[in-house]
């Protein structure tokens, strides 16, 4: 008698180690993770290095650029006003005039940063020209008053690009009408008297 064959089994089974299982669904979980954070923009921020701030945030970086926007107008003014002060060459009506024109020009300039600070925290434009108006009468009153030190905050670009403009030409004007103020007064040429002919007597 014939010893009888093995009978085949019509179904298998794959044995995997637990370590690999885990593994695998570990390594779906973070694709999944990745996918979510590409469809809602968050990655794209971080590689980029952008930070959506919060009220807190913009209203504490708003608060940072005004300081940083009057310290630089403090500088320009005072430079002015302590060269109108020197002892002049030039007649008094002249260095009014220079002087006057370089402190409006100064009004005029810190004022427009201000409207651009307003619109780029989202203010339209009425709002933003009263922003500036309240601003400014805020920051001319402190004007001279010895101020707590604030923490530094890191601007973001684009206030900063505000601020980094604004004290660039503040510079200019307070340079420019110091070396109109200190400047040598134009001779005013001596008209050349001429001697007049003396007439010939005729005989």
């Amino acid at each position: 008698m014939s010893p009888q064959a093995p009978r085949r089994q019509t179904g298998s089974w794959i044995l995997v180690p637990l370590g690999t299982l885990v593994r695998v669904i570990v390594g779906v979980a973070a694709a999944l993770l990745v996918l979510g954070l590409i469809a809602t923009g968050t990655l794209a921020r971080v590689a980029s290095g952008t930070v959506v701030a919060d009220r807190a945030m913009v209203v504490a970086e708003q608060a940072a650029a005004e300081r940083d926007l009057e310290r630089g107008y403090e500088r320009a003014t005072d430079q002015v006003r302590k060269a109108r002060a020197l002892k002049l060459a030039i007649p008094a009506q002249q260095v009014d005039a220079i002087a006057n024109k370089a402190l409006a020009d100064l009004f005029t300039l810190r004022h427009s940063a201000l409207v651009s600070m307003g619109q780029l925290v989202g203010a339209p434009a009425d709002a933003a020209e009263a922003y500036a108006k309240s601003t400014e009468q805020a920051l001319d009153q402190k004007g001279g008053q010895q101020q707590p030190s604030a923490a530094p905050v890191l601007l973001a670009p684009r206030l900063y690009a505000i601020v980094s403009r604004f004290n660039d030409l503040a510079t200019q004007i307070a340079e420019r009408a110091t070396t109109e103020l200190t400047q040598s007064p134009t001779p005013t040429p001596t008209p050349t008297v001429r001697p007049t002919p003396t007439p010939i007597p005729t005989r």
